[in-house]
């Protein structure tokens, strides 16, 4: 048999197979940058740069940015907010453009003025309460839901 009748005959199955090898290495390349932030986690708040859209060139959701040692990154989550929100980050402190939101922690009128770290907040510095075994299964959870995290 040859190729070409091989590739046009298998063609469904091929395109599936690689499909699926895409979709698991995704999967697989972000649990590992998970586990590399989780063990050198940095804090800092992020702002809206956008209100929520359904689609632009940064895909869905709200587009933002933060500050690490006078540098800006940005990014999209798909957490809706409004352009000027701020908002809890936690990001590696090796490789700050790996970061997530933490809707989870909301951020009161009273701490939008604080003086935050050029190079961010450790764990114990956050100046309001947050908790690490939260914030760990919060971002490692494939099908988050921020409300079933929110402490009461």
């Amino acid at each position: 048999m040859n190729m070409k009748k091989f590739i046009s005959e298998k063609f469904h199955i091929i395109l599936l197979v690689l499909t699926l090898g895409l979709i698991i290495f995704c999967m697989v390349d972000e649990n590992l940058w998970v586990k590399k932030m989780l063990k050198s986690p940095k804090y800092t708040i992020g702002e809206a740069i956008t209100d929520w859209h359904p689609k632009n060139n940064n895909g869905v959701g709200t587009d933002y940015s933060y500050q690490v040692s006078n540098k800006i990154y940005y990014k999209t989550t798909n957490c809706s907010y409004k352009k000027g929100d701020k908002f809890l980050i936690i990001f590696d402190s090796i490789k700050p453009k790996n970061a997530k939101v933490l809707d989870i922690y909301s951020i009161e009128n009273y701490l939008i003025d604080l003086k935050i770290p050029a190079k961010g907040w450790k764990y114990q510095d956050v100046p309001f309460n947050i908790d690490s075994n939260t914030i760990k299964k919060y971002i490692q959870d494939w099908n988050v839901e921020p409300f079933e995290y929110i402490e009461k």
